[in-house]
């Protein structure tokens, strides 16, 4: 290192951990023992510091006989696991960190239930009050404060194929809650977990904040696979949804999403349990685009009757997912 900065470091887990930042500089999942290829010293220190965070969920703050100093802030989710920690190593005579470490926050999205939930320090990035925040989220809310990178339909093909060991990074723009604009680069990686609910598939990841979106060249300024998939702008009254086919649940909004219907309750299908067949129909995208009514939760009443439009997406060579089109022009019909 060419002086003590701040190491991000990912602990998500089936590998060691990695680099994933150096001060507001992203790396690409550098292994440790590379990165301090030059100081064995160095690495012993990082794994005892990783060790601790990950198994307490604590600070670590321990100065050695020969005066080196070595820090570690763990970073977790709301479901408890450490994702990664924020560590430096100073030398000898190094008191401390000569600047903060920047905002990096974990989270993870459950790809069996389609829930989501941060942490802290991610609601802290994003701006978001403190009266409105909340321990989960229904997937599709997550991605209403991102503007994806070219990189988009890679990452929506990732969650919906689940595969454990699966691993993404990127740099995004995240629109703050009070406007603000700023460059974020995530990093992640899908696990296998065995749950009281049964077998799920976990996908962890950091966030973290490298700076005003504007002063970030990676930083997209527009939704690249709205803009590159959806060439038409929504017709009054209908709203577009990009939903997993296998369980008809919405993994991100294209358009704002309706305000009558109740979409963002986690774990929970926004359909009528007696239209989970219609839906399994709606999805099969095998003649092309298809049109069905169908009964959504609704906000000011239980039940909404609309009719969605369900046509097929290609996320990658392999991939589809089903581009919905609800049309609150037929609610209640």
């Amino acid at each position: 290192m060419s002086g003590p900065e701040w190491c991000l470091v990912e602990t998500f887990g089936l590998k060691p951990p990695t680099l994933v930042g150096l001060g507001s500089r992203p790396r690409s999942m550098v292994p440790l023992d590379k990165f301090f290829a030059r100081s064995r010293t160095s690495l012993a220190m990082a794994h005892r510091a990783l060790e601790h965070v990950t198994a307490a969920a604590q600070p670590y703050d321990v100065t050695t006989s020969a005066g080196r100093r070595c820090l570690a802030h763990p970073l977790s989710a709301y479901d408890g696991q450490v994702n990664g920690a924020w560590l430096w190593l100073g030398g000898p005579g190094d008191a401390g960190p000569a600047v903060p470490h920047d905002i990096a926050g974990a989270w993870y999205f459950n790809l069996s239930s389609f829930e989501v939930a941060g942490s802290d320090e991610l609601l802290d990035l994003y701006r978001q009050p403190m009266e409105q925040r909340r321990t989960k989220r229904a997937m599709g809310e997550a991605f209403t404060r991102l503007t994806a990178g070219p990189d988009a339909s890679e990452a929506l093909a990732k969650i919906v194929q689940s595969v454990p060991g699966t691993e993404h990074q990127a740099i995004w723009t995240v629109v703050c809650d009070d406007g603000a604009r700023r460059a974020a680069h995530f990093s992640c990686r899908a696990l296998a977990h065995d749950t009281q609910d049964g077998p799920q598939i976990v996908l962890h990841g950091i966030t973290h904040d490298i700076g005003p979106a504007d002063d970030v060249p990676q930083a997209p300024h527009l939704a690249v696979l709205e803009r590159r998939v959806l060439d038409a702008a929504a017709e009054s009254g209908t709203h577009r949804a990009i939903v997993d086919v296998r369980t008809g649940r919405i993994i991100q909004w294209v358009d704002s999403p309706p305000s009558s219907i109740d979409w963002a309750v986690p774990g929970i299908d926004i359909f009528h349990p007696d239209d989970a067949e219609v839906v399994h129909n709606l999805n099969r995208l095998v003649d092309g685009a298809v049109t069905r009514s169908i009964r959504l939760r609704g906000t000011d009443t239980e039940w909404t009757a609309v009719n969605v439009t369900s046509q097929p997406m290609l996320l990658d060579n392999s991939t589809t997912a089903a581009l919905w089109t609800i049309d609150m022009n037929s609610s209640g019909s």
